[in-house]
């Protein structure tokens, strides 16, 4: 396509700065805050790591990581995998590993922090004890509190764009669980299906056998993500969605007026009439402790209740 002529003198046309970047991950974050907080969903970076979470073992079948309380164990337990509509072709593994979630509580380990090492995260049990990896390499859980061997290092490797395809495995992040004695966390299993999956964590290198899955709630995952917006010191359409996730407006906003008229302003099938010049007032009580007072008077004024005045 031939470019425009330029003549001598011609002063170049300014390009609109766009803030698409920017809007692309506010509305990302939107879409995230809009799910289920107790959705599960793959993290993309380590901070994201964080709270109730389901591991999901490299084994065939798939199966996850467990803790038996009766038996004081921990163990490979395995996975109900969903099954394909009738008529259509089977899931892929991408496609499965989208869909699963724990459907027991002995499933789910909650991963917690020390402050000041971000780096380095402890696995809780449904029991309320810690996964713990010693130079054996047995793994165990029946620790009550957590020191050197209950501390893990993760490593995790991003999804893969390379295979051009979304129904690899590939296209998800890879877990690897970096011990104490630095070794790794792994799992196999001897040939045959059915076959017991045995657990270790005295493995020298990450390999295949080394690479889990981790699904966290979305709740966790949403919040490290406003985190990171927040350090990099841009809003990143990150506020509205912060609001919703505290459950409530700044304080003062038209948003926040909005939402106290509806709950106890409102007249005539839900009619919310908002004032211009006394959210400064009502927010000035609030701060003084005098709001229900405030509200009362606003609602006089405004001839939003007979009964007020």
């Amino acid at each position: 396509m031939p470019s425009k002529l330029l003549f001598k003198g011609d002063k170049p046309k300014k390009k609109k700065r766009t803030h698409k970047e920017t809007e692309d991950d506010g509305d990302d974050l939107a879409i995230m805050a809009a799910g289920d907080p107790r959705g599960w969903v793959f993290p993309e970076d380590i901070l994201e790591i964080n709270g109730p979470s389901y591991i999901i073992l490299p084994t065939e079948p798939l199966s996850c990581l467990a803790w038996h309380p009766a038996a004081q164990k921990v163990y490979a337990a395995p996975i109900d995998l969903p099954q394909a509509p009738e008529g259509h072709d089977e899931l892929s593994t991408a496609e499965i590993l989208s869909t699963l979630e724990p459907t027991d509580v002995n499933t789910v380990w909650v991963v917690s922090r020390l402050s000041g090492s971000e780096d380095v995260i402890s696995l809780r049990s449904s029991s309320g004890t810690f996964l713990s990896a010693p130079p054996s390499g047995v793994l165990s859980a029946t620790t009550p509190s957590r020191g050197p061997l209950e501390a893990f290092v993760p490593l995790l490797t991003p999804a893969s764009s390379s295979s051009g395809s979304s129904s690899s495995s590939s296209a998800f992040p890879t877990l690897h669980l970096k011990t104490n004695s630095l070794t790794f966390l792994s799992s196999s299993s001897a040939a045959g299906l059915g076959s017991k999956v045995e657990l270790r964590a005295d493995a020298d290198t990450a390999g295949a056998q080394e690479g889990l899955r981790i699904k966290c709630q979305r709740e966790f995952v949403l919040r490290a993500r406003l985190e990171k917006e927040d350090a990099k010191g841009g809003d990143g359409g990150s506020g509205k969605v912060r609001r919703m996730l505290d459950g409530g407006a700044k304080a003062g906003s038209l948003e926040d007026e909005m939402n106290r008229n509806r709950d106890a302003q409102t007249w005539g099938a839900g009619r919310v009439v908002v004032s211009k010049g006394d959210r400064k007032e009502v927010k000035k009580a609030r701060a003084e402790g005098r709001l229900a007072e405030a509200m009362l008077d606003r609602r006089a004024a405004m001839k939003s209740d007979r009964y007020a005045k």
